[in-house]
């Protein structure tokens, strides 16, 4: 039986897959933190598929597809400060080498909204935008079947999206301004400092619905994230908005400060929904794209 290899980088860990040639995922795990980067670390994520795939002998693999966090140009990695020394290494060269198939990357939240369109929420959408709230924040505009990249591969890159006109806190002065405010990882450094205790975005979420302080601290991010999306509904004008990522596990909090903003601000508010893989679209959509590199593989044939 033929199958595939998927490999999703995120800010904390590496998720791994072995699926079906029909996309049906077989068996999976996962690399812990990233922090290491380099070599060594990327001979623990082979190591990983390659046990998954032992695991199923039965299984040809022929293909890889790799979702990547940071912006995808070709076989480079850029603007991926979470993956330390990634951008220094031609992951697909490595991964080749390693399996001895065709490999494909791309931004992790763009391989999410394709697996998206074609097996989940945004199938059958003519224009769609995937929201990717965890780590990191980002988005993914869909145009019929296709998800726009922009013309360096870096559409969608909304952490680096200002505030308001004196907001200083740029790109070039080494910031990402709204990721720094209501990403994961914002909300838990801003809770930490503001609260004076170490506090994931999992558990600031969780006391915000016991205790007015973490109520209000949590609001103010939430209607960060709604006047953002407002204004990128207004841009694109999208049939459906899905959510992603690690915070979509708070989904109803986001689905009442998002909604709110749509319904006030956007001339044709969106359906909003969360995604239909939940936490591991991009997961799936590394699946996805392994199946597209094993079929140009083919077709080449």
């Amino acid at each position: 039986m033929d199958g595939v290899l998927a490999f999703d980088f995120g800010g904390t860990k590496v998720a791994v897959a072995l699926s079906d040639h029909n996309g049906h995922v077989l068996a999976e795990n996962q690399v812990g933190s990233v922090k290491s980067g380099g070599m060594d670390f990327l001979r623990t994520v082979i190591a990983c598929g390659q046990d998954l795939l032992a695991s199923r002998e039965e299984t040809h693999l022929v293909g890889i597809g790799i979702g990547m966090c940071g912006v995808v140009t070709k076989d480079q990695i850029e603007l991926a400060p979470n993956l330390y020394g990634m951008e220094k290494v031609n992951l697909c060269a490595i991964m080749t080498a390693a399996f001895h198939v065709p490999v494909r990357m791309e931004k992790d939240v763009k391989a999410a909204a394709l697996a998206e369109l074609r097996r989940g929420e945004l199938a059958n959408t003519d224009y769609g935008l995937y929201v990717n709230l965890g780590t990191g924040v980002s988005v993914s505009m869909t145009y019929g079947d296709q998800v726009m990249r922009g013309h360096n591969g870096a559409s969608g890159e909304i952490a680096y999206l200002m505030q308001n006109r004196k907001d200083n806190k740029t790109y070039q002065s080494g910031h990402a301004s709204f990721e720094e405010f209501a990403s994961g990882s914002g909300i838990a450094r801003r809770a930490t400092e503001h609260f004076g205790t170490p506090l994931p975005t999992k558990e600031v979420f969780a006391l915000a619905g016991k205790d007015e302080e973490y109520r209000a601290f949590v609001d103010e991010a939430l209607s960060e994230i709604g006047y953002q999306i407002a204004n990128l509904s207004i841009f694109w004008n999208p049939q459906k908005i899905v959510v992603g990522g690690g915070m979509a596990a708070s989904f109803s909090l986001l689905r009442a400060a998002i909604e709110e903003r749509l319904k006030q601000c956007v001339p044709y508010p969106p359906k909003l929904v969360r995604s239909h893989f939940k936490q591991n679209a991009g997961l799936y959509g590394a699946v996805e794209l392994g199946l597209i590199a094993a079929r140009a593989k083919c077709s080449n044939q």
